[in-house]
């Protein structure tokens, strides 16, 4: 028997990529809620694997502390995690595999299947402090939505520090 030719995968028929200006409409209907100067500092952060001093604000309440990388933020959990776990192993494994499957991978493209930008959505802080009307509180590690900041200082600390 002869060796036949490969054939390309099918294509559907319905298949029709998209054009710039839907690509440009699909990414500000996604995107729109980012601010794009916060995601920058976020990613360099987590390129990097840096720390940079912040504070944000957030629905009137503010926070201040260390932005810090999602790999900071889950191998601090993780040390807890096994810290706390050591009677339960298999706990402890479980919950070391999901926060593990919270860091994003090294070799993550700048751009997504869809054409568009791949953007956090997480931000991480340490030694976090959130004031609201009056009241403080002090976490080692804290975890924001980044759409949900409605405004951010770089390089500020507590008042007093």
């Amino acid at each position: 028997m002869a060796d036949k030719p490969e054939q390309p995968p099918a294509v559907d028929p319905n298949y029709r990529p998209l054009t710039r200006t839907e690509r440009r409409n699909l990414w500000l209907k996604s995107y729109g809620d980012h601010d794009i100067s916060l995601q920058v500092w976020v990613k360099l952060v987590e390129r990097e694997n840096g720390e940079i001093p912040i504070m944000l604000q957030m629905h009137g309440v503010l926070i201040f502390g260390t932005l810090i990388s999602t790999r900071a933020y889950v191998e601090s959990h993780i040390t807890s995690i096994r810290e706390r776990l050591q009677q339960a192993p298999q706990a402890a494994e479980l919950l070391e595999d999901l926060y593990s499957n919270l860091i994003p991978p090294e070799d993550q493209p700048e751009i997504g299947p869809a054409g568009l930008p791949i953007l956090f959505e997480y931000l991480h802080l340490r030694d976090a402090t959130i004031i609201s009307a009056g009241s403080q509180l002090t976490v080692p590690y804290w975890r924001g939505k980044i759409t949900a900041v409605d405004a951010f200082v770089l390089d500020v600390a507590l008042p007093g520090e």
